[in-house]
């Protein structure tokens, strides 16, 4: 066998075999023991638990016992018991029994039994009858022995017909010892059966008397009925007892002062279901047991694939400047030979990235240059300020201020050749700028240029601001009887946020622009691109539809005050 069939199969074969007389034989024992703990358990819980319901019934039983003394007592009673009372009296102890009863939840009615009993009133849950029919009944014989007693299920005629109740009778004496009359508090069997439900049992518990008559239950037993199973029902002086009977098991206790006995009825069906789902589960865990072969199989083919998967994931979410990727370095086989080479791959690409930037900050600052190196700053300003002083001879004012304004605006632009500016000075460049708009438009917008005082020295490229403002005067504002342009340049924690707005024609003027790479010798495109450029992709640049018309720019960019932190 060894020789002509594969080891693997011999294996899986054995193994299988052996797990599946293994898990017989525990499911079998398990079965057996677990059965025979429940029940043993199961029966000393019910014993618990009816002692509790014992003690509940017995207090409440106590109570409509003190009730029918109490009522045995009154004086009015007892007046109309012996006689010669009038119809008023009689009718005043009738109203108060009814208020009793329907003060108490748990009293169905009273009956009184007497000498020349009044006429009942059917509507009223007292009763009146005949002392004398009362003694012939066969439990008037329990009062041989006792003055009360609770005399088991009777009948008795109300205003919609007849009800069963259990009865608790009292014989009421005159002082020569002579029964004067009897007093029977009446309870309603679906009271009791109530305080049985209190207790949330997976029982069915059954109230019987002496006699096998059942008193309440939560089954459907009908009220006065014989128990099904008389044989449990003992004399013996314990109190409780446990019984198992075909699928069965039957515990009761007895409720020795009343000679009642408390039944709880569980189904064996109930107490095995446990045992049984236990069962169940073990042969599911055999059946598992049996594929553990395929999923080893499939726990190898998925740790050998775990470490492709996870350099496939570093690979696809890699980014150049953005985060810090943790490459696995526990791999001591050919995968962390793939790992290290990725790092250093990743490694060397962010060196030739680094040497890519520095160049091209390297080309940005050659062109700034060389186009600041096209123009001689000394013959421009002479020649400015010549045109200066014949527009003045000339009487030409604005002429005089846009030349002066045009100076101003070359001395902070030129800047000596700075590409990078204080937040002040680019927002006085762009006051000079808005003031020579303003003649030129002949004053058809107004501008407003708030700053606060703890951004003016911080840093930004320079003409950042000013294609935004051009726009906005140019496409936003042309047409617009009274344009407007507010700037305002706050500080929000560590950033600085700088808004643009105007109630021009909407976010359509950008569209018109979005082509053009230069608006005032930069175009918008070309700010984003040095923004992102000095600030190493941590500024942000938004243009929106503002809420009163127009257009807002807003620039949110890092607070810097030291040039060598910008990129």
């Amino acid at each position: 066998m060894f020789k002509k069939y594969s080891f693997k199969h011999l294996l899986f074969l054995s193994m299988t075999s052996l797990f599946l007389v293994s898990i017989a034989i525990i499911i079998a024992v398990n079965y057996r023991v677990s059965v025979t703990e429940i029940v043993n358990l199961s029966a000393q819980q019910q014993r618990t638990n009816l002692l509790l319901i014992q003690e509940s019934l017995n207090e409440q039983l106590r109570s409509i016992e003190n009730n029918a003394v109490v009522m045995a007592r009154q004086s009015n009673l007892r007046n109309v018991i012996s006689g010669g009372t009038s119809y008023y009296q009689a009718n005043l102890l009738t109203l108060d029994l009814s208020n009793t009863v329907y003060t108490n939840g748990s009293v169905h009615s009273i009956e009184i039994f007497m000498n020349e009993p009044p006429t009942n009133n059917i509507q009223n849950p007292v009763r009146y009858g005949e002392l004398e029919q009362a003694l012939e009944t066969t439990w008037m014989n329990v009062f041989d022995e006792y003055a009360a007693a609770w005399v088991g299920i009777r009948s008795i005629e109300m205003i919609y017909g007849e009800d069963r109740v259990i009865s608790h009778a009292r014989v009421i004496k005159n002082a020569r010892g002579q029964t004067e009359g009897i007093l029977v508090v009446n309870l309603d069997p679906l009271i009791v059966e109530n305080w049985l439900r209190k207790f949330d049992l997976a029982s069915t518990l059954y109230l019987v008397n002496n006699t096998g008559h059942v008193l309440a239950s939560t089954n459907v037993a009908g009220i006065g009925e014989n128990f099904y199973r008389p044989d449990i029902l003992t004399d013996s002086a314990e109190q409780t007892h446990s019984h198992t009977i075909d699928d069965e098991l039957i515990v009761t206790s007895a409720l020795l002062p009343y000679q009642w006995t408390l039944i709880g009825v569980t189904p064996y069906q109930a107490l095995t279901q446990s045992s049984v789902l236990v069962a169940q589960r073990l042969i599911s865990l055999g059946v598992i047991t049996i594929s553990v072969a395929l999923i080893i199989a499939l726990l190898l083919s998925k740790q050998l694939t775990k470490p492709i998967k996870e350099l496939t994931c570093l690979m696809n979410h890699y980014q150049l400047n953005r985060s810090q990727q943790q490459i696995p370095d526990d791999y001591k086989n050919e995968f962390g030979q793939l790992f290290s080479g990725y790092k250093n791959l990743i490694n060397r690409n962010e060196q030739l990235h680094h040497s890519y930037i520095k160049k091209y900050k390297q080309h940005k600052q050659a062109e700034l240059k060389a186009l600041q190196a096209n123009i001689n700053p000394h013959f421009l300003y002479n020649t400015l300020d010549q045109i200066n002083w014949r527009a003045i001879e000339h009487g030409d004012d604005d002429m005089s201020r846009i030349i002066e304004l045009l100076g101003e605006m070359l001395r902070i632009g030129l800047s000596n050749g700075e590409s990078i500016l204080t937040i002040e000075n680019e927002v006085d460049y762009l006051e000079k700028y808005l003031k020579l708009q303003l003649i030129r438009m002949k004053g058809n917008f107004m501008y407003d240029l708030t700053v606060a005082a703890s951004v003016k020295q911080a840093l930004i490229p320079k003409l950042t601001l000013q294609p935004f403002v051009e726009n906005a005067i140019v496409h936003g504002l042309a047409g617009i009887a009274h344009g407007k342009l507010e700037l305002s340049v706050t500080q929000v924690d560590k950033r600085i946020i700088i808004s643009i707005k105007d109630n021009g024609i909407g976010a359509d003027s950008f569209k018109k622009k979005q082509g053009d790479s230069k608006s005032g010798g930069y175009g918008i495109q070309n700010v984003r691109e040095r923004l992102t450029h000095y600030f190493n992709y941590q500024a942000k640049l938004t243009l929106s539809n503002h809420q009163q018309g127009g257009v807002e720019v807003q620039i949110n960019i890092p607070f810097i005050t030291d040039q060598h932190e910008l990129g």
